[in-house]
């Protein structure tokens, strides 16, 4: 019977083969150590879930200051400090209090009740909204001619509410489709095309993913929006006024006049078929929030580069401190404390630039490691560093780190996007030469390329891989796959993603040196790292 030991506590684990682990290297035994003595302090209740805004993040901050400053990274924000600030704009929103109603000619209003059929907010930075128009529907809502694809062309959408599936279709590339099926995204093209309102229903499939009780479970908490310098909210699309998510319940209702049978539209979705329709209704929408201004920080560090005509070329490695802090009780718990998601990845950004910090060899081009706030609320603190890097200078590039299935021996990595850069190739290089095996994106349907801080950079034309461990254990006895799948539905953004999951320090610890060695041959190589030629997110956001 092999353990994992975890702050003093052997816990048992009847399939554990510890003997099946690789033996580490002295630099992964080292990495280990410090990535559970980071996890430990993290994921405590003291930081309270370290939600952006609050007391509890503010406490994370400074002590990954003063181990940046213990590792002897340079400052890298404003005033010589370790600490950027990012102003955001949370709003409680009246989720409970809101009202939705369909009207037809010649039939009764139909009054659809908040919560249990819809949740409805204002949008385009509105504190209320009273809005009411017909609706149509768009199939996914996705406009993406470069793949022979829309759901739009034909579609009058002046003065309308769209109505959307979530997500977008299958047969798009996976990094392609996640960048579709993004909220803003969506409501960019709707409005361009005069929409109003987004309406967003899911398939029978998307719900048994997300059930409507995990969705109202999210609202509880506040959400937030990015303030740029001069005062204005950062990537508002004005003309969107409303948005709404339905629930089975709800979306049943809201397309009950349409003379299609809801489940040819889902089939008709699953076949990636191009789809619009009026949807028979006019909708009628009220809505309310309440808004104040909240400060949070970035965490900055630089490890200085040895060439100083690239003194201010930074390779950006980035992990989220945030999570969401203290809310709904869950059999009693109500501190969120987000151990896999994320301390386990800052832990892993840290071991990293320790390790990098003392080899004892300078590197071309600086390193920016940067532990950003607000990931849960958008990638806000990313999407700010993105937009404002250290004075005078420029990203050359962007690796990302978000969680990791650490809870059994492991060597396995993915490199999210490493199809669209010749950072592809040096992932390739590096877990070659460090005996790690490379999987796919195991499920691109849940579009994680554009649900972490890697996107932020991709959106300023920087080129970005997200780099985390695989679910496959190196013990053939062990269902890592299994495990981790029950992980993302028993724990993730619940009060049990807590210190009292076993995790797999020496696996962490392993991962953290090959990150740092994916680093070291990106910022040490002579040529930056590019878009590979006629790539799609390269011609969509590149630097020309």
């Amino acid at each position: 019977m092999g353990s994992i030991f975890l702050r003093g506590t052997t816990v048992a684990v009847g399939f554990l083969a510890a003997s099946l682990f690789a033996e580490p290297s002295p630099a992964e035994s080292a990495a280990a150590r410090l990535v559970e003595a980071h996890v430990t302090f993290l994921a405590d209740d003291l930081l309270e879930g370290r939600a952006a805004g609050t007391r509890g993040y503010d406490l994370a901050a400074h002590y990954v200051a003063t181990e940046f400053r213990k590792i002897g990274l340079a400052p890298g924000g404003p005033g010589n400090g370790y600490l950027q600030p990012v102003a955001l704009l949370e709003s409680k929103r009246d989720y409970a209090g809101a009202r939705f109603a369909l009207r037809s000619a010649g039939d009764a209003d139909v009054q659809l009740e908040a919560l249990n059929d819809f949740i409805a907010a204002p949008s385009g930075g509105r504190t209320a909204v009273d809005v009411t128009a017909p609706a149509v529907f768009v199939g996914y809502g996705v406009h993406a001619p470069q793949q022979n694809y829309s759901d739009l062309n034909g579609a009058d959408l002046q003065g309308k509410i769209a109505v959307v599936f979530f997500g977008a279709p299958a047969t798009l590339p996976g990094t392609e489709r996640a960048h579709f099926s993004n909220a803003h995204t969506k409501a960019e093209e709707l409005a361009r095309r005069g929409a109003i309102g987004m309406i967003t229903v899911n398939t029978p499939a998307e719900d048994k993913r997300r059930p409507w009780a995990t969705t109202l479970a999210s609202v509880r908490f506040p959400s937030m929006s990015l303030v740029g310098a001069d005062g204005a909210v950062v990537d508002v699309v004005p003309a969107m006024q409303v948005t709404a998510s339905m629930s089975p319940r709800g979306t049943g209702k809201l397309f009950a006049r349409l003379a299609r049978p809801f489940a040819e539209l889902v089939a008709a979705a699953e076949r990636s078929e191009p789809q619009h329709a009026a949807l028979g209704v006019t909708v009628s929408i009220q809505a309310q929030s309440v808004q104040q201004p909240v400060s949070s920080h970035n965490v900055l560090g630089i490890l200085p580069g040895s060439d100083p005509a690239r003194a201010r070329d930074y390779l950006v490695i980035t992990s989220h401190l945030d999570h969401l802090g203290i809310g709904t009780a869950v059999d009693g718990d109500a501190i969120y404390n987000g151990a896999i998601d994320n301390a386990i990845g800052v832990a892993s950004l840290l071991a990293a630039a320790n390790h990098l910090a003392t080899g004892g060899v300078r590197l071309r081009r600086p390193i920016l490691f940067a532990a950003v706030t607000a990931e849960e609320k958008g990638l806000l603190g990313a999407r700010h560093l993105s937009r404002t890097p250290p004075t005078g200078g420029r990203y050359v590039a962007n690796l990302n780190v978000d969680a990791g299935p650490f809870f059994a021996p492991l060597r396995a990595a993915i490199g999210m996007g490493r199809e669209h850069t010749t950072m592809g190739a040096v992932f390739a290089a590096v877990t070659q030469r460090l005996n790690w095996a490379v999987r796919p994106d195991p499920r691109p349907e849940e579009r994680r390329f554009v649900r972490s801080d890697q996107y932020s950079f991709v959106r300023e034309g920087v080129p970005a891989l997200r780099v985390l461990a695989a679910a496959e254990s190196t013990d053939p006895a062990i269902n890592l796959t299994e495990i981790d799948r029950l992980f993302w539905r028993d724990r993730y953004h619940k009060p049990n993603d807590d210190l009292k999951h076993p995790i797999h320090f020496a696996s962490a610890g392993a991962f953290a040196v090959l990150l740092a060695e994916v680093a070291r041959v990106v910022a040490d190589d002579e040529r930056d790292p590019a878009w590979l030629p006629g790539d799609f997110f390269g011609e969509r956001f590149g630097r020309k």
